[in-house]
């Protein structure tokens, strides 16, 4: 039996030992899967094992709110029907999810209705179920999926830093929370939360810094499945199920993340002394039981490890292995490849001609397209050019993923220009004139 087949086999002999004896009600969560379609496969089946962790550990499931697309159980690729893996030979993790929000049905607004607790907004839509948490109550948020600098991504729309920011601050100021922890598993996760407020009793954790891509893991499996888990993600939701979370704290949790986090760098802000708290506050009460390695935890974290890939590579590393699976040429191989590298090349392009028409100095606008995002603070000015950019320019994020990686070039734009109405203007002059782009990879 492989390691993965024995920690399964372990959490059902010992952990269903770990069922909660008592039921939590004094924690409410929030699970976010931001993509969709067969090659995200590893979104939803993170955010389905984090809502068995919590259900485990207490956490009521009326207390979870589950935002998903749901098109993998059933997705005619699937060669389990009905079954999402989140580890190679794993446990079906679908099964039992309670979604709230599906389809057509997330969107931007639908998901800071849930953040900010608006039921009215939300109804009509889903289980219309949004937060209903107080100040005496903890809340824990995780989201996996797409993103760039100050923004991530709903489906086809964005929720960007501006709108995290406003609806965070609408939960402090309105008592919805007494400690809030924000786990984020996103590229550039870590520009969302660049500049909290440490008084705000919130604590976030992202799978990576301002800059990096985030990483997939276990791409390479025997059950011929796209990448099934993230790095940080498959980290933190294994210390959660081989330890005590009774003692231990998200400071040991987050630690433990960062030392096997190998590929990018997790960074933490805001409110540190929550580091103090136990990860039960957050993910549920479980059963004190005493948890004997046997060596797995070492195994474990080189398994995620054999198979990581950069969230940027993997559609571009699955076309390829289709035209050698079709039998091309290592020729045509390479000069079709070559055609997706200059369908990037063409939208860079693009946006360096938005940013020199917007500066008019050639100087100038090398050090927007070239330099490292800074810290933003004209997040109105991004909030409007990301989404401008989006509308005017490309089809959609969700069919043209690299186009989202020109955001922390608009972040600097703004930065320097901070009105964005020079910026729209050039936008809609750039891109009315020329078909969106689609399908850059």
């Amino acid at each position: 039996m492989n390691v993965i087949g024995f920690i399964f086999l372990a959490s059902l002999l010992c952990g269903y030992c770990y069922a909660a004896p008592w039921v939590k009600d004094d924690s409410w969560a929030v699970l976010i899967a931001g993509s969709n379609g067969w090659d995200n496969y590893r979104h939803q089946s993170d955010v389905s094992h984090a809502y068995h962790l919590l259900t485990h550990h207490g956490i009521q499931p009326e207390r979870i709110i589950t935002i998903m697309y749901d098109d993998i159980a059933n997705n005619e690729n699937n060669p389990y029907p009905g079954k999402i893996f989140n580890r190679p030979n794993g446990t079906d993790v679908y099964a039992g999810v309670k979604i709230d929000y599906r389809g057509n049905e997330i969107d931007n607004e639908s998901v800071l209705n849930v953040l900010k607790g608006n039921a009215t907004g939300n109804k009509g839509k889903g289980t219309g179920r949004v937060l209903g948490s107080t100040r005496k109550e903890d809340v824990f948020i995780y989201y996996a999926g797409h993103g760039d600098v100050h923004v991530l991504l709903l489906l086809d729309g964005t929720l960007t830093k501006h709108e995290l920011d406003n609806a965070l601050t609408h939960m402090y100021e309105n008592n919805m929370y007494n400690k809030m922890v924000f786990y984020l598993e996103s590229c550039n996760s870590g520009s969302m939360f660049e500049g909290l407020d440490e008084t705000r009793r919130l604590y976030a954790v992202t799978a990576a810094n301002s800059m990096q891509s985030s990483f997939a893991t276990f791409c390479i499996n025997d059950q011929k499945l796209p990448c099934l888990s993230d790095e940080f993600s498959a980290t933190w939701m294994f210390n959660t199920e081989t330890h005590n979370i009774l003692s231990e704290t998200i400071g040991d949790q987050v630690d433990v993340a960062i030392e096997n986090t190998k590929q990018s760098h997790v960074c933490t802000f805001g409110d540190a002394s929550i580091r103090n708290d136990t990860v039960s506050e957050y993910q549920g009460n479980a059963v004190v039981w005493k948890y004997t390695d046997f060596g797995i935890t070492d195994q474990f974290h080189e398994d995620v490890q054999k198979s990581v890939k950069s969230t940027h590579q993997i559609l571009l590393d699955k076309v390829e292995q289709l035209l050698i699976d079709r039998n091309y040429s290592m020729k045509d191989v390479k000069d079709r490849m070559s055609d997706f590298y200059e369908d990037r090349q063409r939208l860079t392009r693009l946006v360096e001609n938005i940013v020199h028409a917007v500066v008019g100095s050639v100087t100038k606008a090398y050090h927007i397209i070239m330099k490292k995002p800074a810290l933003t603070t004209a997040l109105e000015c991004h909030d409007a050019v990301i989404k401008a950019y989006h509308k005017k320019c490309i089809v959609s994020f969700n069919l043209n993923p690299y186009a989202i990686t020109m955001s922390g070039i608009f972040a600097n734009l703004c930065e320097v220009v901070r009105d964005p109405a020079a910026i729209l203007d050039v936008i809609n002059e750039k891109c009315d004139t020329r078909p969106r782009f689609r399908g850059v990879i």
